[in-house]
């Protein structure tokens, strides 16, 4: 049996170059990474499309004609994957060995000259990119030449480029041993005008955050225009409301620092900001002595940011450390006069700040503090590479619980490393990242450290704006008070000019009549829609036992059984085995059409017009019912389900029942979801127990046998925050679960007036509502 080797054809060669990098100005960036690989201090970068050419000059490590044929002339070598880090101890930003054919991306003739500092003379290496454009042609029939030249000094060639183009050849100070590379590229593919220039630029100052500045100093000129571009400085964000820096290290250990500058530290005492509830009841995160320091600190892991996750695959263990940087800038605001009111905004300069984000902004992945292309890159795809558009979709308003940031509003640094974040490996065009699991789930921690900031900005704007309409009804009821003294005065001087006329009273009357009824049927509507998000989650909670509904369940199997009775020979069916005996399976069939009856009659019955009524509700009669029906289903489940009544017997709740419904119905689901979780114990217990105090109203506590809340889950209160769930996906850490439960349950109870109160979080669950009773 004979052995044949595998070949490849010469147009692999540019699909892997002129095909795989997306633009111009990702080759030449590649063309800089090498530079930077190499420990070059510089990276020169010369645009001449006059002379249809383009220069990258560096002063690196260059490179032997031994290293020319071992290394630059396999394609995927594996130097750098073998030995990521260079002389200078910087970790290469490549490993794929692919690298070097962006120089066809850019143009169809190259000529490399490079020198090592041991080598006497300069290397010439050259090659005409359209012979592998030949038909038929492998990859070993193409050649490239190599020879070396009579210039003995390198850095003098770079030299007389800067010469030809009248440069500063200052640029050159920190060049100083004669060691380096020049790579000469023509018959250019692109047409290099200035738009196009200064797209390069903006993304040259993106391509390497400010903490390495000083390490390497990249230069762009262009022939069109040799005034206006130079060295690339790295853009820098000085101006924002909120900033965010988060540093994880290899054992998952994450500190998070949440910088505030969006509003007047002095204006919100004025306000009394400082003596709210919110100040009262948060261990003092938002107090005075806080935002005059300017931040504060949390010290969590990364399973404290995303309570729930089991992490099946172990996913957790391939993130890494890794740093991240994360700025929000609203883009207007704080102009009107009622804006001003509430929210006591800094000073901003929101044309420059709103241009510098149309330039800049999203949030970026840099590796080894280079940019990984194409994340975050504005008018790209993959600008919100981080689905923050999605979740701004649910809540993009700071005022109202749940509030999303839109990712048009932020600008972002993440910085990972091929040494301590290994599984994210470059795709073979080195344009992204591999999606894989730990990649999805390490996407998901970002978010979820960006939320950090999206709670504080929402607990601080919301009590703002409660602060606001207090004390504008206030203000509302003493403008009234005036106009009614002013028209008693007026009336009794006999001036009846400013009197109201019966018609304008029949108007008024009208207008607050026809806003009533509005008003009442946009609370009918919200009853509505918050019972059937309730009962949405009780039929995802059983599911598998909703399947294969139809209008006439109980009906189609009598009549099937009645036809074959008349058709089928009843001596024969006796010998059949049971599992064989169509009889049977029919009335197993039967079985599962009741249950399944019985639940949907449980999910209509919950939307009946009825229950939207606002009435005087028996209490006593509707545990009775309540009870009735949920022990017939958790029976089933083997969940034990139990309500204690105390001593009254006629207590009365003026409401709707499909609101009672909506608090105890999402109560019972969770517990359900948790007695199936893997840390759940053998005891399934469920309880109620009911009290009445004629001063307190009706108590109430909930209790089940179940784990409780996650243990990762660091503020327990969060549950009742809107989509806030503990609900993941086990290997990416995806939240999979809707995490409105919690909350309808609590904004039921609040627009009662009453209370609800976390008092067993783990093992077991218990909260204590109080309702008030008629």
């Amino acid at each position: 049996m004979a052995e044949i080797p595998f070949t490849v054809s010469a147009r692999t060669a540019r699909l892997i170059g002129q095909e795989n990098f997306a633009n111009a100005g990702g080759a030449i960036i590649e063309l800089i990474k090498n530079a930077y690989d190499a420990d070059s201090l510089i990276g020169i970068v010369i645009i001449d499309p006059l002379d249809d050419q383009i220069l990258i000059i560096d002063g690196g490590t260059g490179m032997t004609e031994e290293k020319i044929r071992s290394h630059w002339m396999i394609i995927g070598t594996d130097d750098k994957l073998d030995d990521p880090l260079s002389t200078d101890e910087r970790i290469k930003t490549g490993a794929k060995g692919i690298g070097r054919f962006a120089i066809d991306r850019l143009g169809s003739q190259c000529y490399m000259y490079t020198k090592t500092l041991e080598s006497e003379k300069v290397i010439l290496w050259s090659v005409d990119w359209e012979k592998f454009n030949k038909k038929s042609a492998i990859i070993s029939d193409i050649k490239a030449t190599l020879d070396y030249t009579e210039h003995t000094s390198i850095r003098d060639i770079a030299k007389d480029f800067l010469s030809e183009y009248k440069l500063d050849e200052s640029i050159l100070d920190n060049w100083e041993e004669d060691k380096g590379t020049i790579i000469k590229i023509t018959n250019l593919r692109d047409d290099w005008h200035q738009k196009s220039i200064n797209n390069l630029y903006s993304n040259l100052e993106l391509l390497v955050p400010p903490k390495i500045v000083s390490t390497f100093n990249i230069h762009l000129f262009s022939a069109l225009n040799p005034n206006e571009y130079g060295k690339v400085e790295s853009t820098v964000c000085d101006d924002f409301d909120y900033r965010l820096i988060a540093s994880n290290d290899e054992e998952g250990n994450i500190n998070i620092k949440v910088y505030r500058n969006e509003l007047n530290t002095n204006e919100l005492d004025d306000i009394g900001f400082f003596a709210s509830d919110i100040v009262a009841n948060s261990s003092n995160l938002y107090g005075k002595e806080i935002f005059e320091k300017g931040f504060f600190q949390i010290d969590t892991t990364l399973l404290g940011l995303i309570p729930g996750f089991k992490d099946v695959d172990n996913n957790l263990s391939k993130i890494g450390a890794f740093d991240f940087e994360f700025y929000f800038m609203k883009r207007g605001g704080g102009q009107e006069k009622d804006e001003i009111k509430k929210y006591p905004y800094k000073n901003v300069n929101y044309r420059d700040r709103v241009k510098w984000l149309n330039e800049f902004g999203g949030v970026k992945l840099f590796r080894d503090y280079f940019r990984v292309r194409p994340y975050g890159e504005v008018k790209s795809n993959s600008f919100d590479w981080l689905d923050l558009g999605k979740r701004a979709l649910q809540n993009p308003t700071v005022t109202r619980p749940g509030y999303k940031v839109r990712p048009q509003q932020t600008y972002g640094i993440v910085n990972i490393s091929r040494i301590h974040n290994i599984s994210f490996e470059d795709k073979s065009s080195r344009e992204g990242i591999q999606e894989n699991d730990a990649f999805s789930l390490f996407k998901n921690i970002l978010i979820e450290i960006i939320g950090v900031f999206e709670n504080d900005r929402n607990q601080v704007m919301m009590t703002l704006k409660k602060i606001f309409d207090e004390k504008n009804k206030r203000e509302k009821a003493k403008e009234e008070a005036r106009r009614k003294a002013k028209e008693k005065k007026d009336k009794e001087h006999g001036d009846n000019g400013s009197g109201t006329s019966e018609h304008d009273t029949d108007t008024l009357v009208d207008g607050v009549i026809a806003f009533d009824e509005e008003n009442e049927d946009l609370k009918d509507e919200q009853k509505l829609l918050r019972v059937l998000a309730s009962a949405g989650m009780i039929v995802t909670s059983f599911a598998h036992e909703l399947k294969n509904m139809s209008d006439s369940l109980l009906p189609r199997t009598s009549d099937l059984k009645m036809i074959l009775s008349g058709l089928l020979d009843a001596d024969k069916l006796k010998e059949l085995p049971e599992e064989l005996d169509p009889m049977i399976l029919i009335d197993d069939i039967q079985d599962q059409d009741k249950k399944l009856k019985h639940w949907l009659d449980f999910s209509l019955g919950a939307v009946r017009k009825d229950k939207r009524s606002y009435r005087k509700i028996d209490l006593v009669d509707y545990l009775k019912k309540f009870e009735r029906l949920w022990n017939s289903i958790l029976t089933k489940k083997k969940i034990e389900f139990s309500i204690h009544r105390g001593v009254f017997s006629e207590v009365f709740f003026q409401g709707h029942e499909i609101d009672l419904d909506s608090i105890f119905n999402n109560l019972i689901a969770n517990s359900v979801d948790a007695f199936n979780r893997p840390d759940a114990s053998s005891v399934r217990e469920i309880k109620f127990s009911f009290e009445y105090d004629i001063k307190t109203g009706i108590n109430v506590v909930y209790e089940d046998s179940g784990p409780g809340l996650e243990e990762d889950l660091v503020d327990p209160n969060k549950i009742f925050l809107p989509f806030v769930s503990t609900k993941r996906d086990e290997h990416t850490g995806e939240q999979i679960g809707t995490g409105l439960g919690m909350w309808i349950t609590k904004s039921v109870i609040d627009d009662y007036n009453g209370t609800i109160r976390l008092t067993k979080i783990r093992p077991g669950f218990q909260v204590n509502i109080n309702l008030p009773a008629s």
